[in-house]
């Protein structure tokens, strides 16, 4: 198996754009002169694209009558090779080389249905402005049985749009999957499944360090933190921030107090593993925090905090985003590259885990980076090539990443298709 296709092109009117995509893609599939073509198409636009979505992906679907199914996202930017869109118009398309029987596409328009289809992993495009988001992320991961969610979540300033369209009919046009909608929906959660035949390795990178101390949330109701390490949970918190001196005050600006609570970021890992050299473990999920309750003395945070694991106060920093893109890169290549090595504590044989990757999808928090006005190099897209070799990559800007079925905060998601190394011979 081949590189996955991927173009991408910027331009202020989108069909210009899509021309050049088109062109390149057909240019790329030519070249390799495959008997089986791709039926699944990857998706991506700018934000100024979002309205004429639907005549995007009807362009799209009309010069590649194969793909059977389109899957995809308006984003606040679009990422693409080594390239940030930022506010141009652009488009990124890729076309994974998937069997029909190993992937499933879902969208609020056509909602997940199990069946005979066992999901191993998935890939999330939803409304960050969607009621109860992190809900509801929860809640498909749990109806497909399936941990391995990973995915973005995008807030514009106008309606999001996210697409999941399905087989095709006559005529040469996607089917609906929802009458006179053409597919596209506004709100809610869409995406694509993939089963076990399908080899895909996820990796996420914080974007955070820790700054206060580690405690232990010893009693949790809901998304609600009663206790830090046998003590009120809001003490403890005001104390981390050193807001005692200000509570104090006999007239205290409570609402600038409170947008200080709203912008505090918390990580929440297993017990007594939140740090990794100066950055967040990778198995952290950052947070912000929900609400207060001043009479209980409790703080609400989003999603769903586990008792027993450990909270930490945390802040963004460059540095540890970069330092931890660098060690997920690493990690990713070792296991794509080096022989897993057998020791006598293995109770069941381990095969050498040798494969290259045929394309991979990156999605990270739009606060990481400045989004620029104009497309340019972008540094983080860089270090990923850099480290895994120039595979096809494409991606976009998110508010909140899903991160192993959870909603993240300023991370960064990747995703990568892969083979074993002995399907090029």
């Amino acid at each position: 198996m081949p590189f996955f296709p991927c173009a991408h092109a910027g331009h202020p009117l989108w069909p210009h754009a899509v021309r050049q995509v088109v062109v390149q893609l057909g240019a790329q599939i030519s070249m390799q002169n495959l008997q089986t073509p791709a039926s699944l198409g990857l998706v991506y636009v700018s934000a100024s694209y979002a309205e004429h979505a639907g005549e995007i992906v009807a362009t799209l679907s009309k010069a590649f009558p194969e793909v059977q199914h389109w899957v995809g996202c308006a984003a606040h930017s679009v990422l693409a090779g080594d390239m940030d869109y930022g506010h141009t118009g652009a488009i990124a398309v890729m076309l994974p080389y998937l069997n029909t029987q190993d992937y499933q596409v879902f969208s609020g328009i056509a909602p997940w249905h199990q069946g005979a289809f066992t999901p191993h992993s998935a890939l999330i495009h939803g409304d960050a402005s969607w009621p109860s988001i992190g809900q509801q992320v929860h809640a498909l991961g749990q109806h497909m049985g399936c941990d391995a969610l990973v995915g973005g979540l995008c807030h514009l300033s106008h309606e999001h749009k996210q697409w999941s369209w399905g087989a095709r009919v006559a005529g040469g046009t996607p089917s609906s999957m929802g009458g006179g909608h053409g597919g596209i929906q506004m709100g809610g959660l869409s995406g694509v499944a993939f089963s076990a035949n399908v080899d895909c390795l996820t990796v996420g990178m914080q974007g955070c360090k820790p700054v206060g101390a580690t405690h232990t949330m010893t009693r949790v109701e809901g998304d609600t933190v009663l206790e830090l390490d046998g003590q009120p949970a809001l003490e403890v918190f005001f104390g981390d921030m050193n807001w005692g001196e200000v509570l104090a005050q006999q007239h205290p600006n409570i609402e600038a107090l409170w947008r200080k609570v709203q912008n505090t970021l918390l990580a929440t890992t297993p017990s007594g593993r939140y740090v990794q050299g100066g950055c967040l473990a990778s198995d952290a999920r950052v947070v912000r925090v929900a609400g207060v309750n001043p009479w209980r003395q409790t703080i609400v945070l989003e999603g769903t905090p586990v008792q027993g694991q450990s909270l930490t106060i945390c802040q963004p920093d460059a540095l540890a985003a970069r330092a931890d893109m660098r060690r997920a890169c690493a990690e990713l290549w070792e296991s794509l590259t080096a022989p897993v090595a057998q020791t006598w504590l293995d109770s069941e044989p381990v095969a050498a885990s040798g494969r290259s990757i045929c394309g991979a999808v990156y999605i990270r928090n739009q606060q990481r980076q400045l989004l620029p006005r104009s497309p340019r190099v972008d540094a983080e897209l860089q270090w990923i090539r850099h480290a895994l070799g120039p595979v096809p990559l494409l991606g976009f800007s998110s508010t909140h990443e899903i991160d192993a079925g959870q909603v993240q905060h300023l991370s960064a998601q990747l995703l990568v298709f892969t083979q074993p190394l002995q399907a090029l011979s």
